[in-house]
């Protein structure tokens, strides 16, 4: 191929000076003649700069004139026309550069310890004089960026690949050099030792920045900081002290240093602890002490990333354990959003106008933006949720989308962005080795990049500027969205002189009028109420800084608050909160940054007693409404489950998993509460969700329950050791749980082959210590609270029965002595946690049990007895105030009378054993056993009641009655179950609708119950 030939052939690549190819291809034309052509042409098409791969050519040939075995010269074309930088290294080897050429097809990856024994081969450890070390590193520095940016180049590695083999580069040479200097340092002075102990004493160099997280690019800084074990006297009136500080600053200079050979790296020793001015190195204490006093917020996120890249690997995971505290705040941590405007403020002075749209790492929209918006997260939320300390920006960005902080499409296209920055951010540090991250405005340079990145054709830069400015309006959105949505949307939504109310505070009879206009009615109440929010209770007045974000916070939240629908509950509640939650101004902060969620906190105090008092006790729950996944509507069990599982894996011993149990539990209660009131649930579904919750927390417990039980008695974990099954009743079994339900459970166990049990444990005692401990697991009162209370008196002979029961002691007991409210009780009974063998059989037996026969006159009788024993002793009514569960044609009504039919005719109509109250009514219709019109009222009435019942407990924390004399919750309870009209007939309708379906429940329940049983 001759070269106006060849120059022809790349033109359709994008390439526009073919005749510079031309005339550069005949410097080497013999050797491109010896070349498969069909590889030359491909190389010199994909190559940025095809013109300058050649001349790169001409350089090398004299030390090996030889072209490569088939296969490798495209390679080699693209890799020489993509960076000059890469070129000369290869000519500084000589006749050695194909070595180096095939290392970069054949190698794909090199972690720290083959670094470092591949240095170790090279002569670059052990005791070394300064220049042969420096030599040593630089050499090998040069050679491993051929091999690492040559697959970056020719496609072979992916941005995240390039990024971990330069950290692990850099950790390969870094833990090199602490070992040859200290062996160097230990010869002229002495090794270093623990006073009193005779040890070395330990020291470490920590990576920050994108080196602890994985991400070094081309021509990154290394940010290290050397710490040692502790101060001390050495021989020869040394400290401690001055040998590391003298190790350091040696190990920085075998690192930095210019030399003929260049540099490694060039190092930064901002960041360790009194930055500029603090000592090159220093001492554990002294470094915990000083982050305790005196540590910024720029600091907590540079320890982010931090990790032990050299030096005493036990000593870096330390320090890194003892400074997590300082890192991640226990609490919610939104204040950091205000500091981090505030760093990104001076970035943008400092970058100025000229070439900050060209900067990919620092402009809008770039680099910096997305690490930003990353870490400013990791530190709100991570104190909270450890799943989110993650070192590396893509892996905490996945964190934050798979635990629901970040919306999983935009963390997807964020993951894109920051890869196609990185990579644009390599192709320009690579061609010359500098530290640039502007994109040129040359029109050949900037082909050159848009080539280098794969873009090809004669649009390769215009598509190459499209996905730049794609990708930097997705940063630049979030970015903005985080960081400045909040306050404009506040902006929007407020109605200014609400602000002037908590101005007027100290002018009361001002402050009493604007909030006579506002529509309050208690004033003097919704006043005292103000005054508590904005100054805090006597016990904590609020700080200047509290309540300077009060008075940010107030407008949007007053107005917020005279929109509700109970302007005076929603203020209450509110004034509360803040004296609950005592000086912490990060909640506020909060509310601050998540207008959604103040508005969400505010219809919540306004619309439910319940969650109200819920929430006051647990305020620490502010954070979960923060998450993304809230608005998950409906989660399942293996959703749950998943979850769960992952948290207490992560929770170090029992106490954290006792609470990470009951946290999971109450952010989950809220999340189902706060769709319930926001009516994005229907009331049946609310149940099966608590439900399938309470399964979870149960399982989870169980599991805990068993762990604890086997690590104590020495008991193997083996099949023997895990037959124990949890039958659920009542509402836990039928699926319809409710917000204050207990959980009815009846523990059974099988113990299996009596031998396997010799010598080891009494299996009676086994399982119920396995018991007691699922019980406590759930009941026992943490700085958490409880999970669930558990009631377990529906077990074999009720309380004066043993806690648990053997299979065959239970199927003994209700094959002969069980009675008639316990085999109605047993309908519901469905295995709910264990063993699943077990749970199949235990099932079996109650199936028979319940539906082996079915009922006598005398039976039917009797349940009717039972009936009328409860509506007189518990459903009695005062006034005009109804017991809707007990009371006449309440929900009892509608559960004896269809656990009365199931009973009757589950023997010969399986089809009817179905343990929810709606499913069963269905199932008896179908099967012709109920007609259809007594099947419809029973559904309808059934709906009506629990509706009234959900929405009782949740608007007025009220379990059972509905009380004629509140008129206003009344209204209330009949506005949030959908009656328009006046108030008075809202109310009306409200109270004839219950008056009817109680009448024809009842009517049903009398037909039936009058029928003799057959």
């Amino acid at each position: 191929m001759t070269a106006e030939e060849l120059a022809r052939a790349i033109a359709a690549s994008g390439v526009r000076d073919t005749a510079q190819v031309a005339e550069a291809a005949r410097a080497v034309a013999g050797w491109l003649a010896r070349a498969p052509a069909d590889e030359v042409a491909e190389g010199l098409a994909a190559a940025a700069e095809p013109a300058a791969a050649l001349h790169q050519l001409a350089r090398l040939l004299p030390a090996a004139e030889a072209p490569p075995a088939p296969g490798r010269v495209a390679p080699l074309l693209r890799l020489l026309g993509g960076s000059a930088a890469l070129a000369g290294s290869l000519v500084a080897e000589g006749a050695a550069w194909p070595a180096l050429v095939a290392a970069v097809l054949e190698v794909p990856a090199r972690g720290p310890d083959v670094q470092r024994a591949a240095l170790a081969a090279a002569g670059g450890s052990g005791l070394l004089s300064r220049a042969e070390l420096q030599a040593a590193l630089r050499r090998h520095r040069r050679r491993e960026l051929v091999r690492i940016g040559g697959r970056d180049l020719l496609g072979l590695a992916s941005v995240e690949d390039t990024v971990r083999e330069l950290s692990a580069l850099a950790e390969g040479v870094i833990d090199a050099a602490v070992a040859s200097v200290r062996a160097r340092l230990a010869a002229e002075w002495g090794e270093a030792l623990v006073p009193g102990e005779g040890r070395p004493a330990a020291f470490v160099v920590l990576g920050m920045g994108k080196l602890g997280g994985e991400e070094l690019n081309y021509s990154s800084d290394v940010d290290l900081v050397y710490v040692y074990e502790c101060d001390g006297e050495q021989a020869a009136g040394r400290t401690l002290g001055q040998f590391f500080s003298r190790l350091a600053e040696e190990v920085t200079r075998a690192l930095g240093e210019v030399t003929g050979d260049g540099l490694v790296f060039r190092v930064d020793l901002r960041l360790r602890p009194g930055g500029g001015e603090g000592p090159v190195a220093v001492s554990l204490p002294a470094a915990l002490s000083y982050y305790e006093a005196w540590g910024q917020t720029w600091e907590r996120a540079a320890w982010l990333k931090a990790r032990r890249v050299g030096g005493d690997r036990a000593l870096g995971e330390r320090i890194v354990a003892e400074l997590v505290p300082f890192v991640y705040r226990r609490y919610l941590d939104f204040g950091t959003i205000e500091d981090l405007k505030a760093m990104k403020r001076r970035v943008d002075a400092a970058l100025g106008a000229p070439g900050a749209a060209r900067d990919v790492k620092l402009g809008r929209g770039g680099i910096r933006e997305v690490e930003f918006f990353v870490q400013a997260q990791q530190l709100v939320h991570g104190g909270k949720d450890a799943r989110l300390r993650m070192r590396s920006t893509l892996g905490a960005l996945a964190a934050l989308a798979a635990t629901g902080y970040v919306e999983r499409a935009l963390a997807a296209e964020l993951a894109a962005a920051y890869r196609f920055l990185r990579d644009v951010e390599h192709k320009l540090q690579i061609v010359q080795g500098q530290r640039t991250q502007l994109v040129p405005s040359d029109p050949d340079a900037l082909l050159a990049l848009a080539r280098r990145l794969g873009f090809r054709g004669a649009e390769a830069v215009a598509e190459f500027e499209a996905a730049r400015a794609r990708h930097g309006a997705v940063v630049q959105g979030a970015f903005a969205a985080l960081f400045h949505g909040a306050e404009e949307e506040r902006r929007r939504e407020a109605e200014p002189e609400l602000a002037l109310l908590i101005d007027e505070l100290d002018q009361a009879q001002l402050a009493l009028w604007r909030l006579g206009q506002l529509g309050f009615r208690d004033l003097e109440s919704a006043y005292r109420e103000l005054r508590l929010l904005r100054d805090g209770p006597p016990h904590a007045p609020a700080s200047a800084r509290r309540r300077a974000a009060l008075v940010r916070l107030a407008p949007a939240l007053l107005t917020e608050i005279a929109r509700s629908a109970a302007p005076e509950r929603a203020l209450h509640h509110l004034a509360t909160f803040v004296s609950t939650i005592g000086a912490r101004t990060s909640y506020l902060h909060l509310l601050l940054e998540n207008p959604g969620v103040m508005r969400l906190l505010v219809r919540l105090f306004a619309t439910s007693e319940f969650l109200s008092a819920f929430f006051l006790r647990h305020p620490e729950l502010l954070d979960s409404l923060v998450r993304a996944d809230l608005m998950r509507i409906v989660r399942a069990r293996e959703d749950m489950a998943a979850e769960l599982g992952a948290r207490l894996a992560a929770a170090p011993d029992l106490e954290a998993r006792l609470d990470t149990l009951r946290r999971f539990r109450h952010e989950e209660f809220l999340r189902i509460g706060v769709h319930d009131i926001e009516g994005t649930l229907e009331p049946a579904e609310v149940g099966r969700q608590l439900t399938s919750l309470a399964e979870t927390c149960l399982a989870a417990a169980l599991a805990i329950a068993r762990g604890e039980v086997l690590a104590r008695s020495g008991v193997p974990d083996a099949p023997e050791s895990e037959g124990l099954a949890v039958l659920g009743l009542g509402t836990l079994g039928g699926g319809e749980l409710a917000y204050a339900s207990d959980l009815d459970l009846i523990f059974v166990y099988d113990p299996g082959d009596p031998a396997w049990w010799s010598g080891r444990a009494v299996p009676h005692e086994f399982f119920t210590r396995i018991a007691e401990r699922t019980i406590s697991a759930l009941a026992t009162p943490t700085r958490e609270g409880i999970a669930y209370r558990i009631d377990t008196r529906l077990r074999p002979s009720g309380n004066q029965g043993p806690l648990v029961s053997s299979l065959a002691a239970f199927a003994t007991y209700h094959r002969t002595g069980a009675r008639l409210w316990e085999r109605q009780a047993l309908i519901k009974a469905r295995v709910v946690a264990g063993a699943p063998a077990l749970g199949a059989r235990l099932e079996a037996i109650v199936a028979e049990f319940v539906y082996g026969r079915g009922l006598h006159p005398a039976e039917v009788a009797a349940i009717g007895d039972m009936r009328a024993r409860i509506e007189r002793e518990r459903g009695a009514a005062d006034g005009e105030a109804v017991n809707i569960k007990t009371g006449r044609g309440g929900l009892v009504d509608v559960e004896f009378l269809v656990q009365m039919l199931q009973l009757r005719h589950g023997h010969a109509h399986p089809a009817v054993r179905v343990r929810d109250t709606p499913g069963a009514i269905g199932a008896l219709a179908a099967a012709g056993l109920l007609p259809p019109a007594d099947a419809r009222a029973l559904a309808e009435g059934y709906a009506f009641l629990r509706a009234l019942e959900s929405r009782l407990r949740l608007e007025h924390n009220q379990p059972l009655e509905v009380t004629a004399a509140d008129a206003a919750a009344l209204l209330s309870l009949a506005r949030r179950l959908g009656y328009g009209g006046t108030e008075a007939e809202a109310v009306a309708a409200l109270r004839a609708d219950h008056m009817r379906h109680g009448e024809a429940i009842r009517a049903v329940y009398d037909r039936h119950f009058a029928v003799p049983a057959r």
